[in-house]
């Protein structure tokens, strides 16, 4: 693992990079306030070779990022993301609650993720239900397909998903774009469910996985990522497991603990 400077600033293809790797989740997120521009900014400064953000659809269709469903937590707005439009969810700052200094930050639309990090850096992107288990729009999705197509990168994105059901409309509509099945109730089936949806990846959540799922997965031709690392030891631990993509939300010094491991081998 190093620090590289892409040539054109372009990152390999996903299925070129090399592993493992340390993907910045919700960005660099402990120095910034979380999927903010600030936050994915500082990761890719720093050379992280993923990032991960989640991805919800305004009530009038605009494709925003925010993690939680509703705005109480991470912002000074009230309600769920679903129940208001793109121009209402521009009133609230969604930098306030971290830190003064970044007062006045607003929402994040997904192409505006786009045309900052297209092709500078892999996209892990969670698509968002409210509940596990409810149905899921195709229109949703053929909203985030056309916005990665107009910066041409459906090999430097995944899809990642705990909701069966967006990962069955994934498969059926858009089976080239990569998908990583992501956990969705306790129990130790998430490696079966990755097969079942033709899944490249598989987003491991600890605790509930061990050594047998990481080699099930590899056994299958699938990449394990895991939720997540923000102790260097355990970041350790976890690639002597085979764990190919560790999400941390401390992202630099999990990558200087690994790398430093790795070269001590």
């Amino acid at each position: 693992m190093k620090l590289t400077n892409w040539p054109n600033g372009q990152i390999p293809k996903d299925k070129d990079l090399s592993y493992p790797r340390i993907c910045a989740h919700r960005g660099f997120n402990t120095v910034a306030p979380e999927n903010t521009l600030p936050a994915w900014g500082l990761a890719v400064a720093l050379g992280a070779p993923e990032i991960e953000f989640d991805l919800w659809k305004t009530k009038d269709g605009v494709i925003v990022s925010c993690h939680d469903p509703n705005l109480d937590r991470v912002s000074d707005g009230t309600g769920m993301v679903i129940e208001h439009t793109f121009e209402e969810l521009t009133h609230y700052d969604f930098g306030k609650k971290f830190g003064e200094k970044f007062a006045n930050l607003k929402i994040v639309k997904f192409e505006d993720i786009l045309e900052k990090f297209a092709k500078r850096v892999i996209m892990n992107i969670h698509v968002k239900t409210v509940g596990l288990f409810d149905p899921f729009e195709k229109d949703t999705l053929d909203k985030i397909v056309a916005l990665i197509d107009k910066y041409d990168c459906r090999e430097y994105v995944y899809f990642m998903a705990n909701n069966d059901n967006i990962l069955e409309c994934a498969k059926t509509y858009y089976p080239d774009i990569t998908r990583c099945c992501g956990y969705h109730q306790p129990g130790f089936d998430m490696v079966e469910r990755a097969i079942k949806y033709d899944c490249k990846k598989v987003q491991l959540f600890k605790p509930y996985f061990n050594q047998e799922m990481i080699e099930k997965a590899h056994a299958n031709g699938i990449k394990c990522n895991v939720f997540y690392a923000d102790d260097p030891k355990e970041a350790i631990e976890y690639i002597e497991m085979g764990i190919d993509t560790i999400l941390t939300n401390d992202y630099f010094p999990i990558y200087n603990a690994v790398k430093e491991h790795l070269e001590n081998k």
